[in-house]
């Protein structure tokens, strides 16, 4: 599986690039040679017009590479501009590192698409980000990526299906898809768990699933578990009811596995005794050596109030090894009584938080621990959060314990560059019981005033009109 270290993938998000990339955009083509199908650079620094590429497809198959003659090398090809063309022909983008779709493209057609990465570099990934993705029109048209030959879906019922054929193969989805005329699923749309293999929403989403389940069940959501990668993959609106429940998410109950590039939103209700529910994931583990939650975000309210002893977190609701690098979570959460709640995490018990935020209320019962970003930190394993912070207001019932950034924190969390609004949480306390040292409250006006100190400006960037002006995820914006 393909990995992305957290600054390369913040540098492509600048799609204006100026990084020897070749970008396919509306601007003339510049230092860019076409010939017998191939268009390469002739300067590190190449623009290949999106007209002149829709013309080139129109009579044969056209491949974008980084490698030109003479020793030019870019490293990576930005799509900056919708492409579309009708025609059989495929186009092929071949890439020394990165690939990013920052725009639509569209194979209206029987044509194909192959993506590359790594060609000779590495620390490279496909990346889909703002309002890029791809759509087929023909669900039979063919999809290649870093070598692999991916299964075209176009509803819930083919993706179920395809995964039950393998469930250790490559599939995508075509085109969005609205569930609305599905009814109102009694248990996960996708029960089939993705093994090993790897889902592609291509920038793609599912919009207005509804899922009711009238009884008990172990792992519950869009898919019931996962152990592969969902990446590029969005839930748009989706709602989950359940009066008792083992664990909980908008994407998956359980995951093991790697997610890139995903989100949820919607809403979660949910009840019963040690339930936990996690705006994108229930309960998420180390079970592959890449796990990883990376570049995600959920913004799905969660009502747990008629659940106790249970877990809840804006994104997830319990984590014991997985790292999350630049996520977010937005939703409110809401748990019963003797809960962990969390803005991000519910219980976090070893798993690494990096350049990541919550800005949800979290609110618990009677003796609950509750925390702006995090809950309640194990004992167990060692947990560190580096370059994050929490705004939401932070409240508990009867005897719980409430912080701003953590409800209950340990020795061994380590905490460096982490921050909590001291206007907007109600408290000046930055964890409710245990260590606190590396955390520190600034006021809503000192967040927005410029990035606090830790912060990395190639991850991190600010500006009134996003997010409210406080920080934000250059690589992981929030959505307009």
């Amino acid at each position: 599986m393909r990995r992305l270290t957290i600054c390369c993938l913040a540098v492509l998000a600048s799609v204006a690039s100026a990084h020897a990339d070749v970008v396919i955009s509306k601007s003339p083509t510049e230092n860019m040679t076409c010939s017998t199908g191939v268009c390469a650079p002739t300067a590190n620094d190449a623009i290949l017009n999106v007209s002149d590429l829709q013309n080139l497809l129109a009579s044969g198959n056209v491949s974008v590479t980084t490698t030109g003659a003479g020793g030019v090398q870019a490293a990576n090809i930005d799509v900056a501009a919708p492409a579309t063309w009708s025609s059989a022909n495929g186009l092929t983008l071949d890439a020394y590192e990165s690939i990013n779709i920052d725009a639509a493209i569209s194979v209206a057609g029987a044509g194909a698409l192959s993506v590359t990465t790594n060609d000779g570099g590495s620390g490279g990934a496909f990346s889909i980000s703002g309002k890029g993705h791809v759509v087929f029109q023909n669900p039979s048209s063919q999809l290649t990526i870093n070598g692999n030959a991916y299964v075209l879906v176009n509803s819930i019922a083919s993706l179920q299906s395809a995964i039950n054929s393998n469930q250790f193969g490559f599939f995508a989805l075509a085109a969005s898809y609205v569930a609305a005329g599905d009814g109102t699923y009694p248990t996960c749309p996708v029960t089939a768990q993705l093994i090993a293999g790897i889902f592609d929403g291509l920038g793609n989403s599912i919009s207005n699933v509804s899922i009711d389940y009238g009884q008990y069940a172990y792992f519950m959501g869009f898919f019931c578990g996962n152990n592969g990668t969902i990446e590029h993959f969005g839930l748009q609106n989706i709602d989950i009811v359940t009066p008792d429940i083992g664990d909980v998410g908008a994407l998956a109950g359980f995951s093991g596995g790697y997610l890139f590039e995903d989100f949820a939103t919607g809403t979660i209700r949910v009840g019963g005794h040690r339930a936990a529910a996690g705006g994108l994931v229930g309960v998420i583990a180390h079970a592959v050596s890449d796990s990883a939650v990376d570049h995600c975000y959920a913004d799905v309210k969660i009502d747990g109030r008629k659940m106790h002893h249970g877990f809840a977190g804006g994104l997830i609701a319990y984590d014991p090894l997985t790292p999350i690098y630049q996520s977010f979570a937005t939703g409110t959460v809401i748990a019963g009584r003797r809960a962990q709640a969390g803005g991000l995490i519910g219980w976090n018990d070893g798993g690494t938080i990096e350049n990541s935020y919550a800005r949800g209320a979290v609110t618990g019962g009677p003796n609950s621990q509750i925390g702006g970003l995090v809950g309640r930190q194990g004992k167990q394993n060692p947990q560190q959060i580096d370059s994050s912070y929490s705004t939401g207001a932070v409240t508990g019932g009867a005897s719980s314990i409430v912080g701003g950034f953590a409800g209950t924190s340990t020795r061994i969390s380590t905490y460096t560059s982490d921050y909590w609004d001291t206007t907007t949480s109600g408290t000046n306390e930055a964890t409710g019981k245990g260590n606190s040292n590396g955390i520190a409250g600034e006021t809503t006006a000192q967040l927005q005033s410029g990035l606090p100190t830790g912060f990395d400006p190639a991850i991190w960037a600010e500006a009134p009109g996003i997010n409210g002006g406080l920080p934000y995820l250059i690589a992981n914006p929030p959505r307009k």
